[in-house]
Protein backbone atom coordinates (compact mmCIF):
# COMPACT_ATOMS: atom_id res chain seq x y z
CA UNK A 1 0.00 0.00 0.00
CA UNK A 2 1.15 3.36 -1.08
CA UNK A 3 0.14 6.65 -0.08
CA UNK A 4 -0.26 9.41 -2.05
CA UNK A 5 -1.87 13.21 -2.93
CA UNK A 6 -4.91 12.52 -4.37
CA UNK A 7 -6.01 15.20 -7.17
CA UNK A 8 -8.33 18.38 -6.82
CA UNK A 9 -11.73 17.63 -7.15
CA UNK A 10 -13.67 20.94 -8.07
CA UNK A 11 -12.57 23.08 -5.53
CA UNK A 12 -12.27 20.51 -2.47
CA UNK A 13 -9.17 18.90 -1.69
CA UNK A 14 -9.85 15.14 -1.05
CA UNK A 15 -6.28 15.01 0.87
CA UNK A 16 -4.36 12.01 1.11
CA UNK A 17 -5.12 9.11 -0.91
CA UNK A 18 -4.59 5.20 -1.01
CA UNK A 19 -3.33 3.53 -3.98
CA UNK A 20 -4.17 -0.59 -3.50
CA UNK A 21 -2.65 -3.53 -5.22
CA UNK A 22 -5.06 -6.66 -4.58
CA UNK A 23 -4.98 -10.34 -6.29
CA UNK A 24 -8.11 -10.65 -8.41
CA UNK A 25 -9.46 -13.17 -5.66
CA UNK A 26 -8.85 -10.74 -2.49
CA UNK A 27 -10.71 -8.16 -5.07
CA UNK A 28 -13.65 -10.11 -5.60
CA UNK A 29 -13.56 -11.32 -1.73
CA UNK A 30 -13.57 -7.59 -0.75
CA UNK A 31 -16.50 -7.01 -3.42
CA UNK A 32 -18.37 -9.64 -1.62
CA UNK A 33 -18.29 -8.58 2.25
CA UNK A 34 -18.62 -5.01 1.34
CA UNK A 35 -21.51 -5.38 -0.52
CA UNK A 36 -23.43 -6.55 2.76
CA UNK A 37 -23.45 -3.13 4.20
CA UNK A 38 -25.08 -0.98 1.76
CA UNK A 39 -22.44 0.15 -0.14
CA UNK A 40 -24.28 2.52 -2.77
CA UNK A 41 -25.30 4.29 0.52
CA UNK A 42 -22.39 4.54 2.62
CA UNK A 43 -18.94 3.27 0.91
CA UNK A 44 -19.91 4.64 -3.14
CA UNK A 45 -16.49 5.74 -3.98
CA UNK A 46 -14.86 2.72 -2.77
CA UNK A 47 -17.60 0.40 -4.30
CA UNK A 48 -17.51 2.51 -7.46
CA UNK A 49 -13.40 1.62 -7.42
CA UNK A 50 -13.91 -1.86 -6.51
CA UNK A 51 -16.34 -3.29 -9.13
CA UNK A 52 -14.75 -0.97 -11.72
CA UNK A 53 -11.46 -3.04 -11.25
CA UNK A 54 -13.31 -6.14 -10.91
CA UNK A 55 -14.75 -5.06 -14.50
CA UNK A 56 -12.23 -4.66 -15.54
CA UNK A 57 -10.56 -7.50 -15.04
CA UNK A 58 -13.30 -9.94 -16.34
CA UNK A 59 -12.79 -8.13 -19.53
CA UNK A 60 -9.19 -9.46 -19.29
CA UNK A 61 -7.79 -6.05 -18.70
CA UNK A 62 -4.39 -6.15 -16.62
CA UNK A 63 -4.83 -5.51 -13.18
CA UNK A 64 -4.41 -1.80 -11.95
CA UNK A 65 -3.89 -0.41 -8.36
CA UNK A 66 -6.96 0.97 -7.01
CA UNK A 67 -6.58 4.65 -5.66
CA UNK A 68 -8.87 6.06 -2.90
CA UNK A 69 -9.59 9.01 -0.37
CA UNK A 70 -7.87 8.16 2.67
CA UNK A 71 -10.89 8.80 4.35
CA UNK A 72 -12.69 6.87 2.00
CA UNK A 73 -10.40 3.67 3.02
CA UNK A 74 -10.60 4.37 6.66
CA UNK A 75 -14.72 4.43 6.69
CA UNK A 76 -14.53 0.39 5.23
CA UNK A 77 -15.61 -1.82 7.35
CA UNK A 78 -12.78 -3.95 8.89
CA UNK A 79 -13.47 -6.86 7.44
CA UNK A 80 -13.07 -4.74 4.07
CA UNK A 81 -9.96 -3.20 4.66
CA UNK A 82 -8.22 -6.40 6.25
CA UNK A 83 -8.73 -8.07 2.74
CA UNK A 84 -8.08 -4.85 0.67
CA UNK A 85 -4.31 -5.08 2.84
CA UNK A 86 -3.69 -8.85 2.04
CA UNK A 87 -4.87 -9.64 5.28
CA UNK A 88 -7.29 -12.81 6.24
CA UNK A 89 -11.17 -10.99 7.08
CA UNK A 90 -13.00 -12.24 10.18
CA UNK A 91 -16.62 -11.74 9.97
Amino acid sequence: MRHTRAALTSMNELGPSVELTVTTAALENAVGLLAIHFPEKFHLEAWRALTAECDRREAGLPARPIMLARQRFDDLPPNVKAVLRGQTATP
